[in-house]
């Protein structure tokens, strides 16, 4: 870059006529993705007119050795500023290069590539050397238009954080796409400017224009939104509040356009058990969530004490009747009320749930019987009867607890699966009476029924959720049944008597139970709904690149 001051003075003379040029040369437009940049010496002020030439060479030799100085010392800005200086004041092309040197060092590549292309365009074609030192204009300007092609090849480094990780990255210009990467991956591209568009499934796609220099490194940081969805939420009672994760989003309904995921809804109402329910949302979809909050269970502590108060006393006597003797039954039947009382009293919970409660009622009653008509099957002795009818009774409430406590059997239910045992028993007692067989016989059938009916009250409990309130309708309507087929004999067979009336009892309210019962349940059947084996069912598949898909079928088990 070094110009002697002698050089400078011998140049002025041939510089001055250019000292004043009518228009600054012709701007370079550059080319499609990367702008010109404006140079500094494209808006020199106007100089004094009074100065004179030699005065204007002062001046313009002050501040180009200034320039020289800084460029030495590293001064690269200020470097610039005084050539810049010198060039308005005296526009000879070396110091083009000069310029465009000093902006090299800066790492400013693109005024670099400017003055460097400036001076190759402002060299005369005749132009010669100033000093045999110098290199030939001609052969420098070949150089350093090769010296240009280079700086414009050097890539800018660009890297782009993204959250989420592993995003695409799309660079383009007004040339067309310019490079494809992930995110953290290293994007090399020449300066220019650019598109940027981050994309990933799931979330709404950001784009930015962004302006990168030649040689640079750059770094960014883009937090992609996630595309949003509808959640519509609607809850019985009306009155349950709803929340979305620890926050309350409203009161019997919420309807909001939230980001697509998956969700954690909880629901709280007064006399209701809390619900909880894992929704997902998916984009540009209304993910619909119906929910029906139960009723806190009643509680059955109270009945299971008392029921097993009884229970105790039914089967310490029946345990202790094995010894054929009254005195030893009877404390048999004090201690076994006494223990079931106490007991229960300590150990049952307190929110004890009335399902469990009236199932272990039930199954201990029904355990009872079936053991007493299981030891009437083949023996009359009493001694054998009554301790199987004790040992039925504790094996039956401890079955039934352990089957309502581990399956959260309802109230309803449970209902269900009494009144199916209660009716069973009743039927096979009814075939007893009606065909007066022997003893052992009467005990068998009475033996079927209760196991006809504890069968078939499992078998609807499976596939029925019926309210306690539907069974007793149905228990009435067995009852009027059988009133009614009792009222039908009297009317048909009024003078009837002995065998033959009890006879003709029994059948008339059997054929009324049937009726009865199934009268009621045809008459009350769209109080609740059944609980079919094969319901309708939506999820979600994920593929193999992470995206989601909705499903659509059916579940159920047999």
């Amino acid at each position: 870059m070094r110009v002697g001051l002698a050089l400078w003075i011998l140049v002025v003379a041939a510089a001055h006529a250019f000292a004043q040029p009518s228009d600054p040369p012709p701007r370079d437009t550059g080319y499609i993705g990367r702008p010109t940049p404006r140079l500094e010496i494209d808006d020199c002020r106007q100089h004094d007119p009074s100065l004179t030439a030699q005065q204007l060479s002062d001046i313009g030799s002050e501040h180009y050795q200034r320039g020289e100085t800084l460029y030495i010392q590293g001064d690269y800005e200020g470097a610039v500023h005084e050539l810049v200086a010198a060039y308005c004041l005296i526009p000879y092309y070396t110091i083009l290069k000069d310029i465009g040197q000093a902006y090299e060092r800066s790492l400013e590549y693109e005024k670099a590539i400017a003055y460097l292309e400036r001076y190759i365009s402002a060299i005369p074609p005749d132009a010669k050397r100033a000093d045999p030192c110098k290199p030939d204009p001609q052969e420098d300007k070949a150089n350093v238009a090769r010296r240009v092609m280079v700086l414009r090849n050097l890539e800018a480094k660009i890297f782009v954080e993204t959250t989420p990780a592993d995003a695409q990255i799309t660079l383009s210009s007004d040339a067309g796409t310019a490079s494809r990467a992930r995110s953290r991956q290293e994007i090399s591209v020449i300066g220019g400017r650019y598109e940027m568009l981050v994309e990933r499934d799931g979330y709404e796609p950001y784009t930015q224009t962004i302006e990168v220099k030649i040689g640079r490194p750059y770094t960014y940081y883009v937090r992609l939104e996630p595309q949003k969805g509808t959640l519509s939420v609607q809850v019985t009672p009306p009155d349950a509040r709803i929340f979305v994760g620890d926050r309350l989003v409203g009161i019997g309904r919420y309807e909001e356009t939230v980001a697509s995921g998956r969700y954690r809804l909880s629901f709280e109402a007064p006399g209701r058990v809390g619900a909880v329910r894992e929704v997902e949302v998916l984009p540009g979809r209304r993910s619909r969530e119906l929910v029906e909050m139960a009723p806190v269970p009643q509680s059955g502590r109270r009945s299971f004490i008392l029921a097993s108060a009884v229970g105790g006393m039914v089967a310490g006597g029946g345990l202790l009747g094995a010894f054929d003797r009254t005195s030893v039954t009877t404390a048999g039947i004090v201690l076994g009320g006494a223990g079931g009382l106490v007991g229960t009293y300590l150990l049952a919970p307190a929110d004890l749930p009335l399902g469990t409660t009236n199932l272990a009622i039930t199954t201990g009653a029904a355990g009872g019987i079936a053991g007493f008509a299981a030891a009437a099957t083949f023996t009359d002795r009493a001694n054998v009867q009554q301790p199987l009818m004790g040992a039925g009774v504790v094996l039956g409430a401890v079955s039934g607890y352990y089957v309502g406590s581990r399956f959260g059997v309802s109230v309803g239910d449970a209902a269900l699966f009494n009144s199916a045992a209660l009716w069973g028993t009743t039927a096979g007692l009814l075939f007893q009476t009606s065909f007066d067989p022997p003893s052992n016989v009467g005990a068998g059938l009475v033996l079927s029924g209760l196991g006809m009916g504890t069968v078939g009250g499992v078998m609807l409990a499976r596939y029925f959720e019926i309210s306690r309130t539907h069974a007793a309708l149905i228990d009435i309507g067995g009852v009027i049944g059988m009133v009614g087929g009792l009222a039908v004999k009297g009317v048909a067979y009024p003078n009837t008597e002995g065998d033959a009336n009890t006879e003709r009892l029994a059948n008339f309210a059997l054929g009324g139970l049937a009726v009865g019962l199934l009268g009621a349940a045809i008459l009350t059947r769209n109080l609740d709904a059944p609980k079919l084996p094969v319901q309708p069912t939506m999820g979600t598949v994920a593929a193999r690149d992470g995206t989601h898909a909705p499903t659509f079928g059916v579940v159920g088990a047999w």
